[in-house]
């Protein structure tokens, strides 16, 4: 799950609507701003900062007369332990693809109702996921997309690097740089050694090995960072030559005339999709429905996918805004890897093992 560096959001351009009919964004939209009482309604969100603008979250509040309330989410894990713990008054709240399923399975979210968000029929097929599915009710509607290929500096790096093994290459000691997660360290690992992508169970994991491979991995590491802002500075600072880092990143080093390549591994490219769902219990579901519908058809491109270059992932966002998938890295879905759903039991001993591993590196 993403963590950018807290840009602000500014000069909003034109808003533009690409629902197959505009009478049926008035009809989605009024349905759920004023309650019984005709008091104005409040739609609490949690979600990282970067994704809204503030003046399209100011157009939303106009158009429908309504408050939007948002606070700082730190990422999907701390999400879903909020979740857990009933500390959670949101309406909307964002899920990486794997929390989506714990969350639904625990009844932390309630189901979506598609009829009231026509934009789903254009959300690329490739992330409407079956795990998002319980008894025919989908639980998580994709709001944005990206990946996380390689960046390498090419004045650091004189050793060509292609694939997620190469970060076990003794020849970049002291160079390599990855993020400090254990889900994520082990899904590189096991993409790397070709064992299992994303394993069910504890019982299909050799955690010896597993351990053994991350402090070699360890061993060659020059920082490791917890969000997008730490990714950046330890290249900027040339701390790292080469790491797995979000698409953006890259694209931002690389206007700034940084002698940053992206590649894309062999092994295939990590991606990751958030999803918009819907707090069980949520006072203003019918709001946030209309506000996922509104995402997709009018305020996802002006408020992240053009400041930020990360995309909005429906066809329609793309053909409406005249801007193409290879743009963003979207046109050969094949590539893409994903960390998918797993038990609690294995993201913590996941969590054991990549602690022991730094503790013996």
């Amino acid at each position: 799950m993403p963590g950018p560096l807290n840009r602000a959001m500014s000069e909003p351009t034109t808003r533009r609507s690409f629902l197959i009919g505009t009478g049926t964004a008035a009809t989605v939209g009024v349905a759920g701003c004023m309650g019984g009482s005709g008091q104005q309604q409040t739609l609490r969100m949690l979600d990282w900062g970067y994704v809204y603008n503030n003046d399209v979250i100011a157009g939303f509040e106009e158009r429908h007369d309504v408050t939007v309330e948002r606070q700082a989410a730190q990422g999907s894990a701390e999400t879903l332990s909020q979740l857990r713990a009933g500390r959670a008054d949101y309406d909307l709240t964002p899920l990486g693809n794997y929390a989506v399923t714990p969350a639904m399975e625990e009844g932390l979210i309630q189901p979506i109702n598609l009829d009231r968000i026509p934009a789903y029929e254009n959300v690329f097929d490739f992330l409407k996921k079956d795990y998002f599915e319980q008894d025919g009710e989908v639980y998580g509607v994709p709001r944005s997309f990206g990946q996380t290929p390689l960046a390498v500096n090419t004045d650091l790096v004189d050793t060509e690097v292609t694939a997620l093994s190469d970060l076990w290459n003794p020849e970049l000691d002291g160079l390599v740089g990855g993020r400090d997660d254990p889900r994520l360290q082990a899904l590189y690992r096991n993409a790397a050694f070709d064992k299992t992508l994303n394993p069910t169970s504890t019982e299909e994991v050799d955690f010896d090995a597993l351990r053994s491979d991350l402090v070699e991995r360890l061993k060659l590491t020059g920082g490791t960072w917890n969000n997008g802002g730490e990714s950046e500075q330890l290249l900027r600072n040339e701390e790292v030559g080469v790491q797995p880092v979000w698409n953006y990143v890259i694209q931002t080093m690389q206007s700034d005339g940084l002698p940053v390549e992206r590649v894309y591994p062999e092994e295939g490219t990590k991606a990751w999709f958030i999803q918009h769902c819907i707090r069980d219990g949520a006072e203003n579901a019918e709001l946030a429905h209309t506000f996922i519908q509104e995402w997709h058809s009018q305020m996802g491109y002006d408020s992240l996918m053009k400041p930020n270059n990360i995309a909005v992932p429906n066809e329609r966002v793309f053909d409406e805004e005249d801007v193409t998938k290879a743009e963003f890295g979207l046109d050969t879905p094949e590539q893409f890897i994903y960390e998918e759903p797993k038990p609690r039991a294995l993201i913590e001993e996941y969590s054991k093992t990549w602690s022991a591993a730094k503790q013996e590196a």
